[in-house]
């Protein structure tokens, strides 16, 4: 054995034998064949497997000598072997080792080395076989399938052993099927459609709408007008003379000595001197006095009665004085109204392009407050916004707002929580909520509902102090009116009386056609419920309201509301939604602002008559609109048939 010891040499493990410095020219060997054209005989099919052929290639030799290059076997393969390579190589040569001298390493040579393999792979150049087949010819195939997924838009064209039938129409039969209502399908029955046969239906009785009303038939008509001869036993009076026998006479000078003083004269019997005139009829006005009728008290129609006259003489005032410094504005037109669903007046008033300044706040974020005044009805308000439109040749501002009782809510109120630690009465509690720290900020209520009791812990709100005291309204079916001149915040009942009871009411105003300007008529036709179910959270209670006489089967819709906690307070809120149901009117009156008269508030009744024909209704909106020299206020009642 021969070791080789290298002491020194380049970095490089390649072992170089025999080499000059020269590298070695390296040749590739490469061979190519042709191969006959494939052919193929029968029918292909599109699920058939892949086609493989195989052919033997001719013997591979090369003439050149190929030397320093290990023995190596070489076998290429197209599906079968093709041919063999052999190289042979001799080193039976003494080489010593060698050093390279140029450099302590050198650039490496990319050398080739084959080996003898099952397999190579195949070189990038493109090498022509030739095979016993030939280039098939592309032909039609037929596929046949039992099924496939067939898409909505377009059916494929399939080649089957059949051709495509023809459609035949085809029916579904049915056990039932769900019918609509405005299309009924044709059905082909083994009967004919019978003859239809007129048929009668019978009712122990139905609901009947008052409008249109039906035709009555009755077991008595109208009566015929007959005379009636009136016999007197008593006749024209004869006159006669009447004898007076008096006690006394015409009075003369007393004569000489003493006489007794005369006592006083008796008068008539029966007869009490009185100077007193009675008047028992409210209308129709008349000049005329009626003496010696007897006295009979009457039902009074209303309150204050506006008479029946030809004409009616108004005299139209308007004023607006801004308050802070009592400065007198002259409006072109003012307007105020409020409804039963608005707890505030609201106002709009248009002014002189040159009264900008007077109408302006004198601090940012602080309200005007003005004194309106309409006919002698004056009104509080504040200026809430504030607008100019100039136009050649004039110039105009308009100045609209709220009420002086908008500092209750938004924005001048903050948002309080509120709720109450031991038992309180509603009124208590909504007393309670118009404090700030327990104290007052001088506000007071007109409660006119019925009160009731809220238990420790049954009231809790977040808000503004309005919108707690309309919340506790609300909860009792009733709503808030504020004042138009004080502080004070009227707590009404929607309905005081329920309207199947508004026969005995004595109206507030007695309002005559002759004096409206305008009169419109609106019909209406809510459900008729007879009953309702109250309920509260918690602690409340839970009620069921019916009208008094009926079956109470027709339920309204559930109300739950915490502050239910007593029977008064579910039979007011059952009440106002038992009362707001069935055929209604809708009333609306324009009429002028007569002096001891003025407005018609909200919630007032008033009857309005028409000849014959009179209704009886409360007021639900009320609008004053003043642009001189016309005044006039428009009226919405609620009526009931």
């Amino acid at each position: 054995m021969v070791d080789l010891l290298f002491s020194d040499g380049p970095a490089s493990p390649d072992l170089v034998f025999g080499g000059t410095g020269t590298p070695p020219v390296i040749i590739k060997l490469g061979s190519s064949a042709t191969l006959a054209a494939a052919t193929s005989a029968g029918a292909l099919r599109a699920d058939a497997r892949p086609l493989a052929s195989g052919a033997s290639v001719p013997g591979i030799s090369s003439p050149i000598a190929v030397s320093r290059v290990p023995a190596l076997a070489m076998a290429a393969t197209t599906g079968a072997p093709l041919a063999d390579l052999a190289i042979g190589y001799d080193n039976a040569v003494n080489r010593a080792p060698f050093r390279w001298a140029e450099s302590g390493w050198q650039d490496a040579q990319r050398l080739s080395h084959f080996r003898r393999a099952a397999h190579r792979a195949t070189p990038a150049s493109e090498t022509a076989a030739v095979v016993g087949i030939e280039t098939a010819a592309r032909r039609s195939a037929q596929v046949g399938t039992v099924w496939q997924p067939m898409t909505r838009g377009t059916r494929p064209l399939s080649h089957l052993p059949w051709r495509g039938g023809s459609p035949i129409e085809q029916r579904l039969a049915d056990g039932w099927q769900q019918l609509y209502t405005w299309l009924r399908p044709s059905l082909r029955l083994v009967f004919s459609d019978g003859t239809p046969l007129p048929f009668a239906v019978s009712e122990r009785w139905r609901e009947l709408f008052r409008r249109p009303r039906p035709v009555l038939s009755v077991p008595w008509a109208i009566g015929v007008r007959r005379s009636t001869r009136v016999v007197s036993i008593a006749g024209l009076a004869v006159p006669r003379a009447l004898a007076l026998i008096i006690p006394w006479q015409e009075a003369g000078r007393p004569g000489h000595g003493v006489s007794p003083v005369p006592g006083d004269p008796p008068g008539p019997e029966l007869y009490v001197a009185s100077t007193a005139l009675l008047f028992d009829d409210a209308m129709p006005v008349s000049l005329h006095l009626v003496f010696g009728r007897p006295h009979h008290p009457a039902l009074p129609v209303a309150d204050v009665v506006i008479p029946v006259l030809r004409t009616y003489l108004v005299i139209n005032d308007v004023t607006l004085i801004r308050t802070a410094n009592s400065l007198a504005m002259a409006p072109l037109s003012l307007s105020v109204m409020i409804d039963a669903d608005s707890w505030v007046w609201g106002w709009e008033a248009s002014l002189p392009g040159a009264s900008l300044d007077d109408v302006l706040p004198s601090a940012p974020g602080e309200p005007v407050e003005f004194e309106a005044t309409i006919n002698g009805v004056n009104w509080l308000l504040l200026a809430e916004k504030v607008t100019r439109d100039r136009r050649f040749p004039q110039s105009r501002i308009t100045v609209s707002g709220r009420g002086i009782a908008a500092e209750l809510g938004n924005p001048y109120a903050a948002s309080v929580s509120r709720n109450n630690l031991v038992d309180l009465t509603a009124q208590q509690v909504m007393a309670a909520a118009l404090t700030v720290n327990g104290a007052g900020i001088g506000w007071s209520l007109d409660w006119q509902m019925t009160d009731w009791l809220v238990p420790a812990g049954a009231w809790s709100h977040t808000g503004s102090h309005i919108e707690a005291v309309t919340r506790i309204a609300e909860a009792a079916g009733g709503y808030v009116q504020a004042s138009r001149n004080s502080k004070t915040l009227r707590i009404l009942p929607r309905y005081p009386v329920a309207p199947w009871d508004w026969g005995g009411v004595v109206a507030d105003f007695s309002l005559p056609a002759a004096a409206t300007t305008r009169e419109s008529i609106e019909w209406l036709e809510k459900p008729a419920y007879n009953g309702v179910y109250i309920s509260g959270e918690g602690i409340g209670i839970l009620g069921r309201v019916t009208r008094a006489g009926t079956a109470g089967d027709l339920l309204a819709p559930m109300i739950v509301d915490a502050l239910t906690t007593h029977a008064d307070i579910a039979r007011q809120r059952g009440l106002a939604v038992l009362a707001d149901t069935g055929p209604q009117q809708l009333l609306t009156l324009e009429t002028p602002i007569f002096a001891g008269v003025g407005i018609y508030p909200v919630g007032s009744f008033v009857a309005f008559s028409d000849g014959a024909e009179s209704r009886l209704g409360i007021v639900r909106s009320v609008a004053i609109k003043a642009a001189l020299p016309t005044v006039r206020q428009t009226l919405e009642i609620e009526c009931y048939e």
